[in-house]
Parts: structure tokens; C-alpha cells; sequence
């Protein structure tokens, strides 16, 4: 998967509508995988509603893209 992909797919995402959107300003890579981070964690916990199904989903595109990050290649995802 290219970053172009990566990107809108993670866009298309009900995960990403309830994250905090933080590349929508900086348009960059690593801010919008940790805004996915982010809310999967939050959503794992039960702090911000999402399925079962979203969640997994965004998980899965986390991990997936993990080696397109400059910051985030060594960050565990233990909330999976």
C-alpha cells in the first residue's frame, strides 16, 4: 500500500471521522496515524463509541502502515 492509499483510506474510515483529524492542518503522514492511534485506543477502552468492526479496521490499517511512519515504527499497538 503507497501513503497515497494509505491516506484515503484512512479517511474513509468511521475511526478516522472520530479522531482528532490532527493531519487535516500539517498534512503529514505520522499525525494522522497517531490521530488513528489514538482513537483506537480510546475506543478499545470504551471512552469513544465505535463497533467492534471500526475498530478492528482501523487497527488493522495501523499495522499496515506502521512502516510508512518516520516516528511511529518502533510504537507497540497492545490495545489489539
Amino acid at each position: 500500500m503507497t501513503k497515497e492509499e494509505a491516506i484515503q483510506k484512512a479517511h474513509a474510515m468511521s475511526a478516522y471521522i472520530e479522531s482528532e483529524q490532527a493531519d487535516e492542518k500539517t498534512h503529514d503522514f505520522d499525525d494522522l496515524w497517531q490521530s488513528l492511534y489514538d482513537i483506537c485506543q480510546l475506543a478499545t477502552y470504551g471512552i469513544v463509541e465505535l463497533t467492534q468492526e471500526e475498530i478492528d479496521e482501523a487497527i488493522n490499517w495501523l499495522k499496515d502502515t506502521q512502516m510508512l511512519t518516520k516516528q511511529y515504527q518502533e510504537t507497540e499497538i497492545y490495545f489489539s
